[in-house]
């Protein structure tokens, strides 16, 4: 009897928890674009796009020259108490002065969001599917349906071309504006630019957009891969099938429920995580 009435206690009280929670994003959009970067962070995670490093952001809503990120830990951690507000036009600094460490490639997401004022949402991530188109100088393709919104060919950032030819000390990550504008340059109007020797970043209109493109991303990635070892010489979506496809004639929402489905079964066979 004393366990029935713990749980019914308790599920009064999420309920609660929820509609409040439901009434506060309803009241403040910034606060629904938050829930969805700490969500996307652990859908990605989930399904090994994003490891124990990369990051989804979300831009301001109400104040589109400040973006909404994690802190610098791991996607899978990340709660609303890891967001941190970035001012995207002071340096890609916190706008707090007594904000946790940033992650040092913040500059990917700022200066992406500086290029395109249009664009709402930005994913880095290391995806292990992806990395090696950019490694074997294979261009990655538009093979499956979903992911007909890439382009013929994928962009590829070469970090070294933002350095000077006789630099003798050089990174591969974007962690200063210069690289960041010069990987922005290479993104265009793409929704995903592959980066040499490190991952991807994709970008969208939305989180959810952003979110269920890098999914894609993926299963193309792996696609391709695995058809260019029966035949290297694959039959890709030619260009009229892009027309079409380019305007993503499926509804973001649907995937993200999907994979949202996922995440909730695995954190019902992992409560203790």
């Amino acid at each position: 009897m004393k366990n029935r009435l713990f749980v019914s206690v308790a599920l009064i009280l999420f309920a609660r928890h929820g509609y409040a929670q439901t009434q506060t994003q309803a009241q403040d959009p910034d606060e629904a674009r938050i829930a969805d970067v700490v969500t996307a962070s652990h859908i990605l995670a989930n399904e090994g796009i994003l490891d124990s490093f990369g990051h989804v952001s979300t831009r301001s809503v109400k104040n589109p020259d400040h973006m909404f990120m994690p802190r610098a830990m791991a996607p899978a951690l990340v709660t609303r108490a890891d967001i941190v507000e970035v001012d995207i036009s002071k340096n890609c600094s916190a706008v707090a002065p007594n904000a946790p460490r940033l992650n040092g490639e913040r500059f990917i997401h700022c200066r992406v969001y500086a290029a395109n004022p249009e664009l709402q949402s930005v994913i880095h991530s290391h995806d292990l599917a992806v990395i090696p188109f950019g490694i074997a100088n294979v261009p990655l393709e538009p093979v499956v349906a979903q992911a007909g919104f890439l382009p013929a060919e994928t962009p590829l950032f070469e970090v070294r071309d933002a350095y000077p030819p006789d630099a003798t000390k050089r990174g591969v990550q974007v962690t200063n504006a210069k690289l960041g504008d010069a990987l922005a340059t290479k993104l265009g109007k793409n929704p995903a630019v592959l980066m040499a020797r490190h991952g991807e970043t994709v970008v969208g209109k939305s989180v959810r957009e952003a979110t269920v493109r890098a999914l894609y991303i993926h299963i193309d990635a792996k696609a391709q891969f695995a058809g260019m070892q029966l035949n290297p010489h694959i039959t890709p979506i030619d260009g009229p099938e892009l027309a079409v496809n380019a305007k993503e004639n499926f509804d973001s929402d649907r995937p993200w429920q999907n994979y949202l489905s996922h995440l909730h079964g695995a954190e019902e066979q992992h409560p203790e995580q």
